[in-house]
């Protein structure tokens, strides 16, 4: 197990690394000349010499290499740079965006566990009848709306018409249930399908009949046998759509006004303000790396064949 959890680490270390080169080359490569730009917004694209001054400033007259290992070690220290478009730290801003698109994240995960769980044992529980029929039905809807869609539909059905939430704004948990419901619908779609195919194989294996022969009821199987034995693949199945959950923060944030890492990635690209690029950039791809590190590590722990193989 040891084994397999530095060799693990050691993945993640390497993925890191190479994300770090991807977000620096990306934005790099950009068209345009940065100085020109930074001229622009101080109002100095007139004044001779001031674009090579910028240059001088900023490093873009070092080789690329020295920029590079330059931008990562103040990376690495929590240094982002100032930004192009405020003149202020980029760490300054992340802590207060990154609590918000964790909130989604974390919120939207919690929801779409549940429902998910929800849909797959009700189809599972009574299968090829009409909640099973129900449950697809509901997911095949979900898993074909677009996000935007979902959210638009969010707001005009609970805040509009009903007058339930709030349609926008950061402001507590009342505001926090739309965008959490939004992000949702696709993963927990998904997610109930992975939970009904898995049970249906896991209630036709040979434990199962053992299981029936001592009295048990399906319920009961469900819950203490198939569980359990799907647990690993689900897991897996998670991991993958927090991913995409934090993705989908980039259309979700904007529509209900939440200033997060979505949020401020957007106003980067669209002001081309280039360090606020690199920095929403590397923290999505250490996300992606993060999860995927937690999702191994959980089912190694939750799946006793890996752990015999590593042993």
């Amino acid at each position: 197990m040891i084994h397999f959890i530095s060799k693990r680490l050691k993945h993640s270390l390497v993925l890191l690394f190479m994300a770090s080169v991807v977000c620096f080359t990306l934005v790099v490569s950009a068209p345009g000349n940065v100085a020109v730009l930074i001229a622009e917004l101080r109002g100095a694209i007139g004044v001779p010499g001031a674009v090579e001054q910028i240059s001088e400033e900023i490093g873009l007259n070092k080789p690329l290499l020295v920029r590079y290992v330059d931008w990562l070690g103040d990376a690495v220290r929590g240094d982002f740079g100032i930004s192009y478009r405020t003149g202020q730290e980029v760490s300054a801003d992340l802590p207060k965006r990154m609590f918000v698109t964790g909130t989604l994240v974390a919120g939207s995960a919690v929801i779409a566990t549940l429902l998910s769980l929800v849909l797959g044992f009700l189809g599972a529980l009574w299968p090829y009848k009409l909640p099973d029929r129900a449950s697809r039905g509901l997911a095949l809807l979900g898993a074909s709306t677009p996000t935007f869609f979902v959210g638009a539909l969010m707001i005009y059905g609970f805040s509009v018409t009903f007058q339930l939430f709030p349609s926008f704004g950061f402001n507590g948990p009342e505001s926090w249930i739309l965008p959490w419901l939004t992000v949702a619908v696709l993963p927990a779609a998904v997610l109930s399908r992975v939970v009904r195919v898995g049970l249906e194989e896991a209630m036709a294996s040979p434990y199962v009949l053992t299981a029936k022969s001592k009295g048990l009821g399906r319920i009961a199987i469900l819950f203490k046998e198939a569980l359990p034995n799907i647990t690993p693949v689900f897991i897996n199945a998670l991991g993958t759509q927090v991913g995409l959950m934090t993705a989908t923060g980039i259309i979700v944030e904007p529509l209900f006004a939440w200033q997060g890492i979505g949020d401020y990635f957007l106003a980067g690209v669209r002001f081309r303000d280039f360090m606020v690029v690199q920095a929403c950039l590397l923290i999505f791809l250490t996300f992606f790396i993060v999860v995927n590190l937690i999702v191994d590590l959980a089912v190694l722990m939750t799946d006793p064949r890996i752990r015999r193989q590593w042993s």
